[in-house]
């Protein structure tokens, strides 16, 4: 590679958190369930083109585990869920140690819930796929000599699609019987309004970069009747790791790369 050439650095944090849930699930009971969720959290951010430092690519992926309580404590639903995602945001710089991004977010949501008690129907799915308006503003700081990279990202579905069952109507019936009609929806901000809202602060320090984080997820949506909404706040911490090939590591870091971080 010519000595003019930049070269990009791909930002890729991992957080590890604990946290709350409390979802409503009609399709298996009535009521709110509470409980406790253990959540990771993956990102992977690289400018697309090496010339410039405006267009990012943006990978995400969500995995959270947890077990839900009714108020009365005689029943339990076991949850995970898995959220793969990628984006594309633009960079705006409007001041110096200001950044902020503005973009687009396409996604997967896919939830499994299992209820103890139900007999017949116990087994219930949220399953979507949106586009999400995005934006993240972040801002480079120092305590001392400590540098501190601040962050808030929030992304909010615009339009997408999404499966919910008809009430009263076994898993079985559907899959194995065919009895899909009025099951796949057109999401739109009148059935489906969902916030997912991230804050977090990076410590660099001299041979690590630490991240904390708190992490807010509203997702409430309707249709056949039947209303869902699950609400999540975790706390998590983990690393962030920048890396780059600099000539398949023959040469030291060149001056003119990208940081994707800056």
């Amino acid at each position: 590679m010519s000595q003019d050439t930049p070269n990009a650095i791909t930002s890729s944090p991992w957080t590890l958190g604990y946290g709350q849930l409390h979802l409503l699930d009609e399709y298996l009971s009535p009521l709110v369930y509470s409980g406790s969720i253990f959540r990771a959290d993956y990102q992977s951010m690289h400018y697309i083109s090496l010339q410039t430092t405006h267009v990012s690519l943006d990978w995400t992926l969500m995995a959270s585990i947890g077990m839900e309580h009714n108020p009365a404590a005689t029943n339990s639903i076991f949850y995970c869920a898995l959220q793969p995602g990628v984006g594309i945001h633009y960079h705006f710089r409007p001041v110096p140690h200001l950044k902020i991004l503005v973009g687009g977010v396409w996604d997967v949501y896919f939830a499994n819930k299992y209820s103890f008690a139900n007999g017949n129907n116990p087994y219930s799915a949220d399953l979507s796929t949106r586009l999400n308006a995005s934006a993240i503003a972040q801002y480079n700081w120092h305590i001392g000599k400590l540098p501190i990279v601040l962050r808030y990202a929030v992304t909010m579905p615009m339009v997408g699609l999404m499966f919910v069952p008809q009430y009263g109507e076994s898993y079985y019936e559907m899959f194995t019987l065919g009895h899909m009609q009025h099951t796949i929806h057109v999401t739109k901000l009148t059935n489906y309004l969902a916030m997912d809202n991230a804050i977090t602060a990076d410590f660099v320090l001299k041979r690590w970069t630490i991240r904390a984080a708190f992490y807010h997820d509203y997702d409430k949506h309707n249709a056949n009747s039947l209303h869902f909404e699950t609400m999540q706040s975790v706390f998590s911490i983990g690393a962030v790791v920048n890396f780059a090939v600099f000539d398949h590591g023959k040469r030291k870091v060149p001056s003119n790369y990208h940081d994707i971080n800056r």
